[in-house]
C-alpha cells in the first residue's frame, strides 16, 4: 500500500514556493490540502481525507525545520565585474575544433579580458570580452551560428568551506531569481561564479550581490 506521507513530500518538494510557505510557517495547510487532495488519490490510489493531508504537511514541517534551508546566505568574498562581454556561438565539428585548438597560440588574452569556451555535444560556446571579439571571429574559418552583445559579467568569489555545503549555487541564483533577472550564461570554478547578464540588468544585479556582500561580511 502507497503510504501517503511520501506522496505529498513529493509534491511539497517539487514546488518550491509551497516549500518555503510551509517552512517559514505561512502556509494555510488546510488550504492547500485541498489543492493537492486529488493528486494525492491519483498517485495513492485511494481516497484521502483532508485532516490526514493537514497532518501530513504538519510532519512534513518539523522534519524540514530539522534540515539546513534550502536556500541560505553565502559568505561572498569578492566581487568582480567586467564589461562589454561578447558571446559567441559556433557549430561543434572537426573543422572547428582545429582551429580551436591554435586559438590561444595566436590570440593575446589580457589579465583584464574574459574568455572562456565551453564545449558541448553540438555546439561551442565562447564568452569573451568584446575587445577581442574581432580576432575571435577572424580566427575561426566557420561562420558563428549567433553572436550575443551587449552583455555583461558579475563574478562572486567565495571560500573553499562551501565545498561540502549544499545549495550554494541555488542559493547564489535564487538572488536573481527573485529579481526577475534573466542569467544569459554561467561560468564557474570551485571558488567562483560568474552571471552572464544583459548589459541593462548590469548595475541591478552588482547592487543585489553588493548587499549580499555587505550583509554576510558584517556577520
Amino acid at each position: 500500500m502507497i503510504k501517503i506521507q511520501p506522496i505529498v513530500r513529493d509534491i511539497v518538494m517539487n514546488e518550491i514556493e509551497a516549500y518555503f510557505a510551509l517552512t517559514s510557517g505561512y502556509m494555510n495547510m488546510s488550504s492547500y490540502a485541498h489543492q493537492i487532495k486529488k493528486r494525492v488519490e491519483d498517485l495513492t490510489k485511494k481516497k484521502v481525507t483532508i485532516a490526514s493531508l493537514v497532518v501530513s504537511l504538519s510532519r512534513l514541517r518539523k522534519e524540514f525545520k530539522k534540515s539546513k534551508p534550502l536556500i541560505h546566505d553565502v559568505w561572498i568574498k569578492n566581487i568582480n565585474t567586467k564589461l562589454p562581454i561578447s558571446e559567441i556561438i559556433y557549430e561543434n565539428n572537426s573543422e572547428f575544433k582545429k582551429d580551436l585548438e591554435s586559438l590561444h597560440k595566436k590570440i593575446q588574452v589580457s589579465q583584464d579580458d574574459l574568455f572562456t569556451t565551453t564545449i558541448g555535444t553540438t555546439e561551442l560556446d565562447i564568452i569573451c570580452s568584446s575587445s577581442i571579439e574581432k580576432k575571435i571571429l577572424k580566427h575561426f574559418r566557420s561562420k558563428p551560428t549567433v553572436i550575443n552583445r551587449n552583455l555583461a559579467a558579475i563574478g562572486v568569489s567565495f571560500g573553499s568551506e562551501v565545498f561540502d555545503v549544499p545549495n550554494v549555487f541555488f542559493s547564489l541564483l535564487s538572488v536573481t531569481a527573485r529579481a526577475r533577472i534573466n542569467i544569459e550564461e554561467l561560468i564557474s570554478t570551485p571558488t567562483e561564479l560568474t552571471f552572464i547578464v544583459a548589459e541593462k540588468d548590469f548595475s541591478k544585479t552588482v547592487a543585489l550581490f553588493s548587499d549580499l556582500h555587505r550583509k554576510t561580511n558584517q556577520a
